[in-house]
């Protein structure tokens, strides 16, 4: 993946904490061609527009490989994008056809590999509805993803700051120019060690002014985890910025990143979360006894009983047997089960969180976790005298689920009328 822009500010944090999280892709591998979907909004130097970018990350394990005369395998999909305005009028549209083929039978099970297909478009300052859609042309099964956009009129501000994006990988050429990334899809990282990247536009409407750039990243139970200040003096009005994070400055699973940006009279400021997994055994009591309660959905109440207050230690050792005990594939490092589930419950946090209530205690949430992402979301958030509303539908499981927001503040509560389908 490319990208042509000049990054003017690469900064290095560096620190002693280690991590105890990592990411698993959550995608189902039963021929339907899901797909990670992320966007970021770059700043043009016309001040008027800004040019989106979407992209959308596949498993080859959810694509559909047919064996060809030759012995190799083939793999057809087709990926269609398109932007509506808020009327439902096509601003843009994209169809692209994708065909790989591989001798490496492994490959197309593949849940590590992944591929990433890039568009962009040049937008207005709005808001919009993204539509992607992608086809397994082997198969015919379709999966699609609506996702609303506001594209900021960052221009008609002193100092503006893009929405964040996160990298996982980076790569630069000889002069130091970003070349080639890998985006963190959900702002969720699967790194241990290492690093990741942290990149955003900024706009100054006086480029002789320079700016300070403070950085923070907090857990909320624990002081700043780090917290830095930069003098800088970028060489046009739009410029793009990159900030390198050591990943062992960060030991908690969930942080909140504030970007603060002044130039002495004018200050904005942006902030985002972003989250680590669990992969090894949490580290530290608060973890473990987070992790154990958010087993609820697979543990029995008793065993979260027992092991809730107890040491440490009896803590790790409960959580490693349990773990051990339900490894579908003893022969691998990884336990793909467990990896499965904290990633849905790590999901359900960043999505469904509301009223104060952690998204993976949300019936969104409990239905995501026990059965995974649906195969079909429809959103009606705006009915003539009804509530919003969203119904999931699982083809595979034939269950259906419907959801009403019960506040207008985002709480979607499981219609009584559907509370039977979970246990049927």
């Amino acid at each position: 993946m490319k990208i042509i822009r000049v990054f003017v500010l690469v900064l290095l944090l560096t620190g002693v904490h280690f991590g105890q999280y990592y990411e698993y892709s959550n995608k189902s591998g039963i021929g339907i061609p899901f797909f990670n979907l992320t966007t970021h909004q770059n700043f043009n130097a016309d001040l008027k527009h800004s040019t989106l970018l979407v992209m959308a990350e596949f498993l080859y394990d959810d694509l559909t490989f047919l064996k060809t005369e030759s012995g190799s395998f083939e793999a057809n999909f087709e990926l269609i994008f398109a932007i509506y305005d808020q009327k439902d009028n096509v601003l843009a549209s994209r169809v692209v056809n994708k065909k790989f083929t591989t001798e490496d039978f492994e490959l197309t099970n593949s849940r590590d590999s992944t591929f990433v297909q890039q568009e962009s478009f040049e937008v207005l300052p709005g808001k919009y509805k993204l539509l992607v859609k992608s086809i397994d042309l082997n198969t015919e099964k379709i999966a699609q993803r609506k996702v609303e956009i506001l594209i900021q009129d960052f221009a008609q501000k002193e100092l503006s700051i893009s929405n964040v994006f996160f990298l996982k990988q980076a790569t630069f050429d000889s002069i130091g120019h970003l070349i080639h990334f890998k985006p963190s899809f959900g702002n969720n990282f699967n790194i241990r060690s290492g690093s990741f990247y942290i990149y955003f536009d900024i706009f100054r409407a006086d480029s002789t002014k320079p700016i300070d750039l403070t950085y923070k990243m907090s857990h909320k139970r624990s002081p700043v985890e780090i917290d830095s200040t930069v003098h800088i003096l970028p060489a046009t009005r739009v410029s793009s910025h990159l900030i390198k994070v050591n990943r062992t400055s960060l030991r908690h699973n969930k942080y909140t990143l504030e970007l603060t940006i002044t130039d002495g009279i004018h200050t904005t400021k942006r902030t985002q979360e972003f989250s680590f997994y669990w992969s090894d055994v949490p580290g530290t009591v608060e973890d473990i006894s987070l992790a154990l309660r958010q087993m609820t959905y697979i543990l029995s109440q008793d065993s979260i009983n027992k092991y809730e207050d107890a040491d440490l230690e009896s803590q790790q050792a409960f959580f490693k047997r349990f773990w051990k005990e339900h490894d579908p594939d003893p022969s691998t490092e990884r336990n793909e089960l467990k990896n499965e589930y904290f990633k849905r419950v790590n999901y359900a946090n960043a999505h469904f969180s509301a009223m104060g209530q952690a998204g993976w205690l949300t019936d969104r949430g409990r239905i995501l976790i026990k059965f995974g992402p649906p195969d079909d979301i429809e959103r009606h958030p705006f009915e003539m005298d009804r509530k919003p509303f969203v119904i999931w539908r699982y083809y595979a499981l034939r269950k259906v689920f419907y959801f009403v927001d019960v506040t207008g503040f985002g709480d979607y509560r499981l219609h009584p009328d559907f509370m039977d389908v979970e246990y049927q």
